[in-house]
């Protein structure tokens, strides 16, 4: 789990509706960008450890799908939005600074 803020991309190298995985230390996180905002989540479904960047982005529902049994999450949250999943994944904050974005944990 982050435990500081950590630059994962710059804004540019994302595009709308743009899904991918990041390696951090040991850590995946999953980052997605729907219009100008962007989300993080832990990397891998809490069900079946899929990566979430290969699954379906919902920008209606502003949440993620999982490409194995179509587990999703809240990207806002991390919370389960529909099963079989039913542990939540982990949400991280996210900042831009000047033209990095940089992911780390909610709550700093």
């Amino acid at each position: 789990m982050l435990t500081e803020f950590v630059k994962v991309a710059k804004v540019g190298d994302l595009a709308p509706r743009e899904m991918r995985t990041v390696k951090i230390d040991q850590e995946y996180v999953f980052i997605a960008r729907i219009g100008d905002e962007y989300f993080a989540l832990d990397g891998f479904c809490s069900h079946a450890d899929g990566f979430l960047a290969d699954g379906y982005l919902h920008e209606n529902l502003c949440e993620v799908e999982c490409p194995i049994h179509e587990g999703a999450f809240d990207l806002r949250s991390g919370k389960v939005t529909n099963p079989p999943a039913e542990t939540p994944v982990v949400a991280y904050a996210v900042r831009i600074a000047g033209e990095d974005i940089m992911v780390g944990p909610t709550g700093i």
